[in-house]
C-alpha cells in the first residue's frame, strides 16, 4: 500500500492539474482520481504533510472548475487533508500561504503563462478570506502587469486575471463591511450612570431658567422659498475630500483604478469583471476620504458604458454600480447625475416601445429601478424632478407591458 500512496497522488497532480471540460470523460476520469485520494489520505495519516507541495496547487484549481461536482470533491479532499494535520481548511491553507503565492507569482512572471494560476489564486483566496490579503501586494502588482501587457493578445488569460482582481475587490469589501460593523456594535455602550445624573441636573438647571427667562427679541422671519432656490446650484467641492475620515484601502484603490480600460473592452466578459470590480472598490471605500476622489475618477467610464450598445447583462450591471455610487455620493452626484446620467436614462426609456421584446423589458425595469435609487439619495432640482415624472408617466397607460407598471 505504501507503493500505492505517493503513485496516486502523483496521478492526482497529472489530472488535476488541467482545467476539465465538464462534458467529456476527463472530468469523469478526474472525480475518480479524486475519490481515490479521499480513500488514500487516512491511511497515510499526519505524512500527508509530505505531499502537501504537489496536492495543494491542483486542488485549489479545482474548487473553482466549472463543475460543480468536481468543486465538491475538491473541497471533500481539501476537508480530509485539514483533518490529518488538525486543523481547518482555511488555516491549513493559512499555513502554506507564503509558499502558494510565491508559487503562483513565479508562475505569472513566467514567460509562458498558463490561465490556470489565476484559478490558484481564486481558489485560495476563497477559502482562506480576509487573512489572506496581507499576502496579496506582490501578486497583485503581477496580476496588474499581466492585464496591462496582454491586454489585446491573450483573453483567455486576461479574463483568469480579472476574475482574481474582481474575487481580491469582494474580499477586501467583505472586511470593510465586517470592520464597520464592528466600530458600529463599539459605539453602542452602556451609559455611564454618573454622567447621565449629571446631565439630568444640568437640563433641570436649564428648563428653570428657561422659565423665567423673557423675551423681548422680535423673532425671525421664517425663510421664504427663494432664499433656499440659490442652494440648488452649489456643489460640494470634487478637491476636498473629508479628512477626518480613515484611509482606504489602497488594494482596492489600485485595483480599480487598473481595471478602467477594460470597462471599454470589446469583450462583453470582460466588461462584466471590471464592472464587478469597481462596485466592490467603492463598497470597500465606504466611509473613507479616498470613496469621493475614486468616484470622481470611474464615473465618466460608468456611464459611458450606457451609450454603447453593449449585452443587455454588461448594461445591467452597469445600472448596479451606478445606482450604488449614487447612494454613496449622495448630494455630491447631483450635478454628474444632471449633465451625464439623465441623458442617458432619457433616450431609453424615450426610445423603448410601449410593447418590447422580454429582453428590453428587463432593461426597462433595470433603469426604472436605478432613477428610483437616483431620485431617494441624490437631492434633485424642480427641472429635473419635472424631467423624472415625465419620463415615468408614460408607462402608467393601458397598453404598457405589464411588468412595468
Amino acid at each position: 500500500m505504501s507503493s500505492i500512496c505517493p503513485s496516486a497522488f502523483q496521478y492526482c497532480v497529472d489530472f488535476c492539474g488541467t482545467a476539465p471540460d465538464p462534458d467529456t470523460s476527463h472530468a469523469v476520469h478526474e472525480l475518480m482520481v479524486l475519490d481515490v485520494i479521499s480513500t488514500l489520505v487516512p491511511m497515510i495519516g499526519s505524512n500527508v504533510a509530505y505531499y502537501m507541495d504537489t496536492l495543494l496547487f491542483p486542488l485549489l484549481q479545482t474548487t473553482t472548475s466549472s463543475s460543480p461536482a468536481l468543486q465538491a470533491q475538491a473541497h471533500r479532499v481539501l476537508e480530509i487533508l485539514a483533518q490529518q494535520t488538525l486543523t481547518s481548511v482555511s488555516q491549513m491553507l493559512h499555513d502554506n500561504v507564503d509558499y502558494i503565492v510565491e508559487g503562483c507569482s513565479q508562475q505569472i512572471r513566467a514567460v509562458t503563462l498558463h490561465p490556470r494560476v489565476f484559478n490558484i489564486l481564486c481558489g485560495a483566496v476563497l477559502l482562506v478570506g480576509r487573512d489572506i490579503l496581507v499576502y496579496m501586494d506582490d501578486v497583485v502588482e503581477d496580476t496588474l502587469d499581466v492585464c496591462e501587457r496582454l491586454a489585446y493578445e491573450d483573453e483567455e488569460v486576461v479574463l483568469g486575471a480579472l476574475q482574481f482582481l474582481e474575487i481580491v475587490t469582494r474580499t477586501v469589501a467583505d472586511e470593510s463591511k465586517m470592520i464597520e460593523s464592528t466600530k458600529g456594535q463599539a459605539e453602542v455602550v452602556d451609559p455611564d450612570p454618573i454622567a447621565t445624573a449629571v446631565k439630568a441636573m444640568d437640563d433641570a438647571v436649564a428648563s428653570r431658567m428657561l422659565d423665567d427667562l423673557v423675551l423681548t427679541d422680535p423673532i425671525p422671519e421664517l425663510p421664504t422659498s427663494t432664499d433656499f432656490e440659490s442652494t440648488d446650484d452649489v456643489e460640494p467641492s470634487d478637491t476636498e475630500p473629508d479628512d477626518t475620515a480613515p484611509e482606504g484601502n489602497p488594494l482596492a484603490i489600485k485595483i480599480c483604478l487598473s481595471v478602467q480600460p477594460f470597462l471599454y473592452a470589446d469583450s462583453s466578459a470582460h466588461q462584466l469583471l471590471a464592472l464587478k470590480t469597481v462596485h466592490n472598490s467603492t463598497n470597500a471605500l465606504q466611509s473613507t476620504r479616498d470613496l469621493l476622489p475614486l468616484l470622481n475618477e470611474v464615473w465618466p467610464s460608468l456611464v459611458n458604458r450606457l451609450s454603447q450598445r453593449d449585452a443587455h447583462y454588461v448594461t445591467l450591471a452597469a445600472c448596479d454600480v451606478i445606482e450604488r455610487v449614487c447612494t454613496l455620493g449622495s448630494s455630491w452626484m447631483r450635478k454628474r447625475v444632471k449633465d451625464d446620467l439623465w441623458p442617458h436614462f432619457e433616450r431609453i426609456l424615450q426610445t423603448s416601445s410601449l410593447r418590447m421584446q422580454r429582453s428590453e423589458c428587463t432593461l426597462v425595469k433595470r433603469v426604472l429601478r436605478t432613477m428610483g435609487k437616483v431620485v431617494e439619495c441624490v437631492p434633485l432640482d424642480e427641472g429635473m424632478a419635472w424631467t423624472v415624472c415625465v419620463l415615468v408617466v408614460r408607462f402608467f397607460g393601458t397598453e404598457v407591458e405589464p411588468e412595468l407598471v
